[in-house]
Protein backbone atom coordinates (compact mmCIF):
# COMPACT_ATOMS: atom_id res chain seq x y z
CA UNK A 1 0.00 0.00 0.00
CA UNK A 2 2.50 2.28 0.98
CA UNK A 3 4.35 1.75 -2.71
CA UNK A 4 1.69 2.47 -4.40
CA UNK A 5 1.10 5.57 -2.42
CA UNK A 6 4.68 6.65 -3.48
CA UNK A 7 3.49 5.81 -7.12
CA UNK A 8 0.51 8.05 -6.89
CA UNK A 9 2.50 11.22 -5.55
CA UNK A 10 5.45 10.61 -8.33
CA UNK A 11 2.58 11.04 -11.10
CA UNK A 12 1.01 14.49 -9.23
CA UNK A 13 4.36 15.66 -8.88
CA UNK A 14 5.16 14.97 -13.04
CA UNK A 15 1.54 15.91 -13.88
CA UNK A 16 2.10 19.50 -11.59
CA UNK A 17 5.92 19.98 -13.26
CA UNK A 18 4.48 19.01 -17.05
CA UNK A 19 3.53 22.80 -17.89
CA UNK A 20 7.07 23.77 -17.01
CA UNK A 21 8.33 21.98 -19.76
CA UNK A 22 5.73 23.13 -22.36
CA UNK A 23 8.24 26.09 -23.27
CA UNK A 24 10.87 23.56 -23.49
CA UNK A 25 12.24 23.39 -26.45
CA UNK A 26 14.01 20.10 -25.66
CA UNK A 27 13.72 17.14 -28.76
CA UNK A 28 13.29 13.49 -28.41
CA UNK A 29 14.54 11.16 -30.95
CA UNK A 30 14.51 7.51 -30.51
CA UNK A 31 15.43 5.48 -33.81
CA UNK A 32 15.34 1.26 -34.31
CA UNK A 33 16.29 0.82 -37.31
CA UNK A 34 14.03 1.95 -40.39
CA UNK A 35 11.80 2.71 -37.57
CA UNK A 36 11.99 6.29 -35.70
CA UNK A 37 9.73 8.17 -33.13
CA UNK A 38 10.20 11.58 -31.79
CA UNK A 39 8.41 13.97 -29.56
CA UNK A 40 9.05 16.54 -26.96
CA UNK A 41 10.71 15.74 -23.87
CA UNK A 42 8.15 16.50 -21.45
CA UNK A 43 5.57 14.39 -23.77
CA UNK A 44 8.29 11.16 -23.15
CA UNK A 45 7.89 12.54 -19.51
CA UNK A 46 4.53 11.63 -19.25
CA UNK A 47 4.15 8.86 -21.37
CA UNK A 48 7.69 7.04 -19.74
CA UNK A 49 5.52 7.83 -16.35
CA UNK A 50 2.16 6.49 -17.35
CA UNK A 51 3.84 3.11 -18.79
CA UNK A 52 6.23 2.51 -15.16
CA UNK A 53 2.37 3.24 -13.27
CA UNK A 54 0.52 0.22 -15.70
CA UNK A 55 3.50 -2.28 -15.28
CA UNK A 56 3.38 -1.65 -11.63
CA UNK A 57 -0.46 -2.19 -11.61
CA UNK A 58 0.12 -5.04 -13.55
CA UNK A 59 2.43 -6.62 -11.41
CA UNK A 60 0.06 -6.56 -8.37
CA UNK A 61 -2.78 -7.95 -10.17
CA UNK A 62 -1.10 -10.93 -11.49
CA UNK A 63 0.55 -10.99 -7.67
CA UNK A 64 -2.36 -10.78 -6.00
CA UNK A 65 -4.25 -13.23 -8.30
CA UNK A 66 -1.35 -15.71 -7.46
CA UNK A 67 -1.38 -15.06 -3.67
CA UNK A 68 -4.92 -15.99 -3.95
CA UNK A 69 -4.67 -19.45 -5.97
CA UNK A 70 -1.83 -20.21 -4.09
CA UNK A 71 -3.37 -20.01 -0.69
CA UNK A 72 -7.15 -21.81 -2.12
CA UNK A 73 -4.91 -24.24 -3.18
CA UNK A 74 -2.92 -24.89 -0.11
CA UNK A 75 -6.40 -24.45 2.25
CA UNK A 76 -7.83 -27.34 0.32
CA UNK A 77 -4.93 -29.73 0.13
CA UNK A 78 -4.55 -28.70 4.10
CA UNK A 79 -8.02 -29.60 4.92
CA UNK A 80 -7.51 -32.74 3.15
CA UNK A 81 -4.88 -33.55 5.09
CA UNK A 82 -6.63 -32.89 8.08
CA UNK A 83 -9.75 -35.23 6.75
CA UNK A 84 -6.96 -37.73 6.29
CA UNK A 85 -5.31 -37.26 10.01
CA UNK A 86 -8.73 -37.42 12.01
CA UNK A 87 -9.45 -41.21 10.06
CA UNK A 88 -5.88 -42.27 11.51
CA UNK A 89 -7.42 -41.30 14.65
CA UNK A 90 -10.46 -41.75 14.83
CA UNK A 91 -9.44 -45.50 13.90
CA UNK A 92 -6.33 -45.32 16.13
CA UNK A 93 -8.82 -44.49 19.30
CA UNK A 94 -11.11 -47.35 17.66
CA UNK A 95 -8.38 -49.76 18.27
CA UNK A 96 -7.41 -48.97 21.51
CA UNK A 97 -11.20 -49.40 22.73
CA UNK A 98 -10.63 -53.20 21.07
CA UNK A 99 -14.03 -51.47 18.19
CA UNK A 100 -12.76 -53.94 15.89
CA UNK A 101 -16.29 -52.89 13.42
CA UNK A 102 -15.41 -49.11 14.04
CA UNK A 103 -11.44 -49.50 13.01
CA UNK A 104 -13.05 -51.38 9.79
CA UNK A 105 -16.07 -48.93 8.83
CA UNK A 106 -13.21 -45.94 9.70
CA UNK A 107 -10.82 -47.13 7.67
CA UNK A 108 -13.13 -48.17 4.58
CA UNK A 109 -15.21 -45.40 3.72
CA UNK A 110 -12.34 -42.73 4.75
CA UNK A 111 -8.68 -42.15 3.35
CA UNK A 112 -4.86 -41.95 5.01
CA UNK A 113 -1.97 -40.11 4.09
CA UNK A 114 0.39 -42.47 2.01
CA UNK A 115 3.03 -42.93 4.79
CA UNK A 116 0.12 -44.60 6.96
CA UNK A 117 -1.42 -46.85 4.20
CA UNK A 118 0.95 -49.93 6.00
CA UNK A 119 -0.79 -49.21 9.13
CA UNK A 120 -3.89 -48.32 7.55
CA UNK A 121 -3.94 -51.83 5.86
CA UNK A 122 -2.73 -53.89 9.26
CA UNK A 123 -5.48 -52.39 10.92
CA UNK A 124 -8.04 -53.32 8.55
CA UNK A 125 -6.59 -56.82 8.94
CA UNK A 126 -7.05 -57.18 12.36
CA UNK A 127 -10.37 -56.07 12.34
CA UNK A 128 -10.87 -58.74 9.83
CA UNK A 129 -9.52 -61.03 11.68
CA UNK A 130 -11.03 -60.63 14.65
CA UNK A 131 -14.63 -61.13 12.76
CA UNK A 132 -13.29 -64.32 10.87
CA UNK A 133 -12.72 -63.21 7.65
CA UNK A 134 -9.02 -64.95 7.36
CA UNK A 135 -9.34 -64.42 3.41
CA UNK A 136 -9.76 -60.64 3.43
CA UNK A 137 -7.28 -60.45 6.42
CA UNK A 138 -4.97 -62.08 3.98
CA UNK A 139 -5.14 -60.08 0.78
CA UNK A 140 -4.66 -57.28 2.65
CA UNK A 141 -1.64 -58.25 4.81
CA UNK A 142 -0.22 -59.32 0.73
CA UNK A 143 -0.48 -55.24 0.32
CA UNK A 144 1.73 -54.40 2.94
CA UNK A 145 4.71 -52.40 1.17
CA UNK A 146 8.46 -54.63 1.41
CA UNK A 147 9.58 -52.41 4.24
CA UNK A 148 6.78 -53.09 6.19
CA UNK A 149 5.61 -56.64 5.13
CA UNK A 150 7.44 -58.39 7.81
CA UNK A 151 6.38 -56.17 10.63
CA UNK A 152 2.84 -57.23 11.19
CA UNK A 153 4.18 -60.76 12.40
CA UNK A 154 0.76 -62.16 15.38
CA UNK A 155 -1.35 -61.43 12.08
CA UNK A 156 0.55 -62.73 9.82
CA UNK A 157 0.16 -65.90 12.23
CA UNK A 158 -3.56 -65.61 13.07
CA UNK A 159 -4.23 -65.78 9.64
CA UNK A 160 -2.89 -69.20 9.21
CA UNK A 161 -1.74 -72.02 11.07
CA UNK A 162 1.67 -72.13 12.35
CA UNK A 163 2.31 -75.42 10.39
CA UNK A 164 1.52 -73.60 7.27
CA UNK A 165 3.33 -70.55 8.38
CA UNK A 166 6.33 -72.07 9.50
CA UNK A 167 6.73 -74.48 5.84
CA UNK A 168 6.17 -71.44 4.06
CA UNK A 169 8.92 -69.33 5.52
CA UNK A 170 11.02 -72.39 4.98
CA UNK A 171 11.01 -72.55 1.97
CA UNK A 172 11.07 -69.13 1.14
CA UNK A 173 14.33 -68.60 3.58
CA UNK A 174 16.19 -72.33 1.96
CA UNK A 175 16.89 -70.26 -1.27
CA UNK A 176 20.00 -67.84 -0.88
CA UNK A 177 17.73 -65.45 -3.11
CA UNK A 178 15.74 -64.82 -0.05
CA UNK A 179 15.12 -61.11 0.46
CA UNK A 180 16.29 -59.39 3.96
CA UNK A 181 12.52 -58.67 4.70
CA UNK A 182 11.80 -62.16 3.95
CA UNK A 183 14.24 -63.35 6.34
CA UNK A 184 13.23 -60.70 9.55
CA UNK A 185 9.83 -62.07 9.16
CA UNK A 186 11.38 -65.63 9.67
CA UNK A 187 13.34 -64.58 12.46
CA UNK A 188 10.44 -62.95 14.23
CA UNK A 189 7.97 -66.56 13.77
CA UNK A 190 10.94 -68.28 15.21
CA UNK A 191 10.95 -66.50 18.16
CA UNK A 192 7.08 -66.25 18.34
CA UNK A 193 6.97 -69.99 18.11
CA UNK A 194 9.95 -70.51 20.22
CA UNK A 195 12.15 -72.48 17.58
CA UNK A 196 15.45 -71.05 19.16
CA UNK A 197 17.55 -73.47 17.73
CA UNK A 198 15.91 -72.26 14.62
CA UNK A 199 16.61 -69.03 15.06
CA UNK A 200 20.55 -69.79 16.31
CA UNK A 201 21.21 -71.26 12.70
CA UNK A 202 19.52 -68.11 11.16
CA UNK A 203 21.36 -65.39 12.18
CA UNK A 204 24.29 -65.62 10.24
CA UNK A 205 21.99 -65.47 7.10
CA UNK A 206 20.27 -62.00 9.45
CA UNK A 207 23.74 -60.57 9.58
CA UNK A 208 24.99 -60.93 6.41
CA UNK A 209 21.89 -59.70 4.68
CA UNK A 210 21.34 -57.07 7.63
CA UNK A 211 18.08 -57.96 7.82
CA UNK A 212 17.29 -56.26 11.60
CA UNK A 213 18.94 -53.02 12.92
CA UNK A 214 20.33 -52.38 16.13
CA UNK A 215 16.87 -52.34 18.05
CA UNK A 216 14.98 -55.02 16.52
CA UNK A 217 18.22 -57.28 17.34
CA UNK A 218 18.05 -56.16 20.97
CA UNK A 219 14.76 -57.27 21.13
CA UNK A 220 15.36 -60.40 19.31
CA UNK A 221 17.96 -61.75 21.61
CA UNK A 222 16.25 -60.92 24.59
CA UNK A 223 13.18 -63.17 23.58
CA UNK A 224 15.85 -65.79 22.46
CA UNK A 225 17.40 -65.28 26.31
CA UNK A 226 13.69 -65.22 27.67
CA UNK A 227 13.91 -67.90 30.39
CA UNK A 228 14.21 -69.03 34.09
CA UNK A 229 15.63 -72.12 33.60
CA UNK A 230 19.72 -71.87 34.19
CA UNK A 231 20.78 -75.23 31.78
CA UNK A 232 18.30 -73.68 29.21
CA UNK A 233 20.46 -70.41 29.56
CA UNK A 234 23.53 -72.06 29.25
CA UNK A 235 22.10 -74.43 26.16
CA UNK A 236 21.38 -71.16 24.13
CA UNK A 237 24.20 -69.20 24.72
CA UNK A 238 26.24 -72.58 23.30
CA UNK A 239 24.19 -72.44 20.43
CA UNK A 240 24.91 -68.80 19.31
CA UNK A 241 27.24 -68.13 16.45
CA UNK A 242 30.31 -66.84 16.92
CA UNK A 243 29.45 -63.65 14.80
CA UNK A 244 27.05 -62.79 17.21
CA UNK A 245 28.26 -63.89 20.47
CA UNK A 246 30.20 -60.83 22.03
CA UNK A 247 26.65 -58.93 21.88
CA UNK A 248 24.34 -62.19 22.83
CA UNK A 249 26.81 -62.89 25.76
CA UNK A 250 25.36 -59.66 27.57
CA UNK A 251 21.88 -60.43 26.46
CA UNK A 252 23.33 -64.30 28.23
CA UNK A 253 23.85 -62.08 31.50
CA UNK A 254 20.58 -60.13 31.46
CA UNK A 255 19.21 -63.33 31.62
CA UNK A 256 20.83 -64.71 34.20
CA UNK A 257 20.85 -61.67 36.32
CA UNK A 258 17.06 -61.56 35.76
CA UNK A 259 16.91 -65.26 36.71
CA UNK A 260 18.16 -64.06 40.29
CA UNK A 261 21.86 -66.31 38.94
CA UNK A 262 24.38 -63.47 39.88
CA UNK A 263 26.41 -65.54 41.88
CA UNK A 264 26.88 -67.36 38.66
CA UNK A 265 27.91 -64.80 36.52
CA UNK A 266 29.82 -62.35 38.91
CA UNK A 267 33.12 -62.99 37.74
CA UNK A 268 32.17 -61.67 34.68
CA UNK A 269 30.61 -58.59 35.91
CA UNK A 270 33.89 -57.88 38.18
CA UNK A 271 35.79 -58.03 34.90
CA UNK A 272 33.08 -55.71 33.37
CA UNK A 273 33.80 -53.17 36.33
CA UNK A 274 37.99 -53.57 36.38
CA UNK A 275 37.73 -52.83 32.91
CA UNK A 276 35.46 -49.67 33.70
CA UNK A 277 32.93 -50.49 31.44
CA UNK A 278 30.06 -49.18 33.90
CA UNK A 279 27.37 -48.58 31.27
CA UNK A 280 27.43 -52.35 30.29
CA UNK A 281 27.63 -53.49 33.92
CA UNK A 282 24.50 -50.90 34.50
CA UNK A 283 22.23 -52.56 31.50
CA UNK A 284 22.75 -55.67 33.13
CA UNK A 285 22.39 -55.06 36.59
CA UNK A 286 19.06 -53.23 35.70
CA UNK A 287 17.17 -56.34 35.52
CA UNK A 288 17.98 -57.32 38.71
CA UNK A 289 15.30 -58.71 41.01
CA UNK A 290 16.79 -60.68 43.73
CA UNK A 291 19.37 -62.99 44.12
CA UNK A 292 22.91 -63.33 46.46
CA UNK A 293 24.44 -59.41 46.11
CA UNK A 294 27.21 -59.30 48.74
CA UNK A 295 30.19 -59.87 46.49
CA UNK A 296 29.04 -57.42 44.01
CA UNK A 297 28.45 -54.81 46.38
CA UNK A 298 31.84 -55.24 47.76
CA UNK A 299 33.57 -55.01 44.81
CA UNK A 300 31.38 -51.65 43.51
CA UNK A 301 31.90 -50.00 46.95
CA UNK A 302 35.46 -50.45 46.56
CA UNK A 303 35.53 -48.88 43.23
CA UNK A 304 33.18 -46.47 44.68
CA UNK A 305 36.07 -45.33 46.80
CA UNK A 306 38.25 -44.02 44.05
CA UNK A 307 35.57 -42.61 42.09
CA UNK A 308 32.96 -41.49 44.74
CA UNK A 309 30.43 -39.32 42.16
CA UNK A 310 30.56 -42.26 38.96
CA UNK A 311 26.70 -41.55 38.57
CA UNK A 312 26.79 -45.26 36.01
CA UNK A 313 28.02 -47.09 39.20
CA UNK A 314 26.06 -45.71 41.97
CA UNK A 315 23.16 -46.28 40.05
CA UNK A 316 24.52 -49.79 40.01
CA UNK A 317 24.40 -50.18 43.50
CA UNK A 318 21.06 -48.50 44.12
CA UNK A 319 20.00 -51.37 41.67
CA UNK A 320 21.33 -54.53 44.03
CA UNK A 321 20.05 -52.57 47.10
CA UNK A 322 16.43 -52.47 45.58
CA UNK A 323 16.98 -56.22 44.92
CA UNK A 324 17.55 -56.68 48.50
CA UNK A 325 14.45 -54.51 49.42
CA UNK A 326 16.68 -51.84 50.76
CA UNK A 327 14.55 -49.01 49.00
CA UNK A 328 15.80 -46.51 51.78
CA UNK A 329 19.44 -47.17 50.49
CA UNK A 330 18.16 -47.22 47.31
CA UNK A 331 16.38 -43.76 47.22
CA UNK A 332 19.65 -41.54 49.15
CA UNK A 333 21.42 -43.09 46.26
CA UNK A 334 19.24 -41.90 43.45
CA UNK A 335 19.06 -38.74 45.39
CA UNK A 336 22.79 -38.61 44.71
CA UNK A 337 23.18 -38.85 40.80
CA UNK A 338 19.78 -36.57 40.15
CA UNK A 339 21.49 -34.15 41.72
CA UNK A 340 24.33 -34.87 38.88
CA UNK A 341 22.24 -35.26 36.08
CA UNK A 342 18.26 -34.87 35.59
CA UNK A 343 17.74 -37.97 33.45
CA UNK A 344 17.77 -41.26 34.50
CA UNK A 345 18.74 -44.52 32.38
CA UNK A 346 16.13 -46.80 33.82
CA UNK A 347 13.61 -44.34 35.76
CA UNK A 348 10.88 -46.82 36.67
CA UNK A 349 13.49 -48.40 39.03
CA UNK A 350 14.19 -44.74 40.87
CA UNK A 351 9.77 -44.35 41.15
CA UNK A 352 9.85 -47.64 42.29
CA UNK A 353 12.32 -46.88 45.28
CA UNK A 354 10.36 -43.45 45.31
CA UNK A 355 7.18 -44.81 45.59
CA UNK A 356 8.14 -47.55 48.42
CA UNK A 357 9.59 -44.63 50.41
CA UNK A 358 6.68 -42.25 50.63
CA UNK A 359 8.05 -39.91 47.87
CA UNK A 360 5.71 -39.25 45.74
CA UNK A 361 7.17 -35.94 44.71
CA UNK A 362 10.08 -37.37 43.70
CA UNK A 363 8.61 -40.13 41.39
CA UNK A 364 6.23 -37.83 40.10
CA UNK A 365 10.02 -35.68 39.11
CA UNK A 366 11.75 -38.79 37.97
CA UNK A 367 8.77 -39.44 35.48
CA UNK A 368 8.71 -35.95 34.44
CA UNK A 369 12.02 -35.75 33.63
CA UNK A 370 12.29 -39.11 31.79
CA UNK A 371 9.97 -37.60 29.02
Amino acid sequence: MARLLIVFIFLALVAAMAPLFVDYKGHVLIAFGEWTVEGRLSSFIILASAVLFLGYLSLCIVRYAFNSYRNVRHGFFARSKERKQAVLEQALWALINDDMQQVQHTLTKGKVDDKWRDFSLAMQAKARLKQGDHDFALNLLDELSDKNRSEPVNLWLAAHSEAEVLTTLREQCASKKASAHQLKLYAQVLLKLHKYHEFAQLAPRLIKAQSLDENEWDWALRAYFDSDSVETLHKRNGELPKQIRTGGHTHYLRAMVRAGEIVTVQDELKKLLKRSEYSQLLTILSEIEFGNVEEMQKALQGELKKQPDEPEMLLCLAYLAQSQGEHELASRIFDKVLAQQQRLPHPSRAMRSYRATRQAEKALLVLDHSH
